[in-house]
């Protein structure tokens, strides 16, 4: 079975039990990954692993928050590749994991090939294309990215793909789950099994990086101007629904709860 490397800050440890309770229950081996904590690295350490200029260019500027879960990630993928795992299961320690995990596992490592760069996301993505969809078991299908894709507590990597993305993401310059933007730049290909099997916990809504990601993204729309928004109204409204929707065969999943 694919094992699980699971993100965990060293002194969070109920949110540890809880998740580790959750693999043991399901069979799935797992390994517990020390979290980077971005708020207490040193400022000569941010100025190494985090290109504040890339992140202008190509994102935004990132708080200590994600600038620490963006390196966990990826010192995930490095220890993925230091044991020599073919494929990984890679989880947030707020992963809500239903039943049917260690049979999603299974389907896919049977898929997957660990020399092709791919992601496989478990979590809830919103929209997504019916092209090139493939079927995963008797309920499941994998399917390919529309628009983006966002959240990074449940996810499978391969060994390419985790070769891609240390070498691509390094000095750091976004969060972890820019998916879109790591397939825009060829590091890797990203797929999602719909009906999705891994949720968040309540421990997400007490989570301090979304608040300020949140509040991030919030300056970060506020920098752009009317037209903008008109725009996207006018686009999202009218000509998604009539042009481009039925030609991509867009399709939306049930948002969790």
């Amino acid at each position: 079975m694919i094992g699980a490397y699971v993100i965990n800050l060293e002194t969070a440890a109920a949110r540890r039990e809880r998740i580790a309770g959750q693999l043991t229950r399901l069979g799935v081996p797992f390994q517990v990954f020390a979290a980077v904590n971005g708020r207490a690295l040193a400022a000569d350490e941010v100025a190494r692993r985090y290109d504040a200029q890339a992140a202008s260019a190509s994102y935004r500027p990132m708080s200590r928050g994600e600038i620490g879960c963006a390196l966990s990630h990826l010192g995930v993928y490095r220890k993925m590749l230091e044991d020599g795992a073919s494929l990984a299961l890679v989880l947030e320690d707020d992963a809500l994991l239903g039943d049917d995990v260690p049979e999603v596992l299974a389907a896919l490592a049977s898929e997957l090939d660990p020399d092709r760069p791919d992601v496989v996301l478990l979590s809830h993505v919103d929209k997504f294309t019916r092209w090139g969809a493939k079927a995963l078991g008797s309920r499941r299908k994998l399917v390919r990215r529309y628009a983006e894709w966002w959240r990074a507590h449940g996810y499978v990597v391969t060994r390419a793909a985790a070769e891609r993305l240390v070498a691509g993401l390094q000095p750091t310059w976004c969060a972890a789950d820019y998916w879109s933007a790591f397939e825009r730049r060829g590091l890797v290909s990203v797929r999602a099994v719909v009906p999705y099997c891994i949720g968040l916990t309540e421990l997400a809504e007490a989570s301090s990086l979304e608040t300020h990601r949140a509040d991030l993204d919030a300056t970060d729309k506020a920098r752009r101007s009317v037209g903008y928004y008109l725009r996207r109204y006018v686009y999202q409204r009218f000509l998604f629904q009539v042009f481009v929707r039925p030609f991509l065969r867009v399709a939306r999943q049930k948002r969790p709860g």
